[in-house]
């Protein structure tokens, strides 16, 4: 499964099949739904405008720093704290759990608005910023898709979104385009 963050990223979804179609999913209420449940969203009702347009800009965001780290690694300082901010508006309360493990720490969203979800998704992006590795993030190598991932195979060699769509696809197109050449090489 996707990373919270890349799911909020992926939610600009682009038809990888060339035709152009998009779709914002934050505008689609099931696919919302379950992003917002899995994100911990509390709220009984799904989001209004403003706070749809919310997610929209954090998503922006963690797309425009995707694209600089991968380009030369370093954070803009303008998205640096338009990032802080977002983690900075997202209140939780901290309780300690026993588990069978001994003991851990718990973050519980204080409240019910969108920040309950903001935080965690920023959360999720910026831990993997500091602890994990930002360099095993990519983009699809099918041009037609340009969904992000994050590379969590053993040796790094992850190259399509989904290999059964994307790497079909492009695998596909690709041997078309050989024989061809080939049929007009010798005809």
């Amino acid at each position: 499964m996707d990373p919270l963050w890349a799911d909020l990223v992926n939610s600009d979804w682009h038809d990888h099949r060339g035709t152009g179609a998009r779709e914002d999913r934050l505008g689609n209420d099931a696919w919302l739904g379950r992003f917002l449940a899995r994100a911990g969203w509390s709220g009984d009702r799904l989001p209004g405008d403003g706070d749809r347009e919310a997610l929209r800009r954090l998503r922006a965001l963690l797309r425009r720093i995707v694209d600089a780290v991968r380009t030369d690694g370093i954070v803009p300082d303008a998205d640096l704290a338009a990032l802080n901010q977002v983690l900075g508006a997202s209140p939780v309360a901290r309780r300690l759990v026993q588990t069978e493990d001994g003991r851990s720490v718990v973050l519980d969203p204080v409240g019910d608005g969108i920040e309950t979800v903001l935080g965690p998704v920023a959360a999720s992006f910026v831990t993997m910023l500091a602890e994990g590795e930002p360099e095993r993030i990519k983009v699809c190598a099918n041009p037609d898709c340009g969904w992000v991932i994050y590379d969590s195979s053993r040796n790094r060699t992850r190259r399509w979104c989904e290999a059964a769509e994307c790497g079909n696809l492009v695998k596909v197109r690709r041997h078309r385009a050989r024989k061809r050449a080939a049929a007009r090489s010798h005809g």
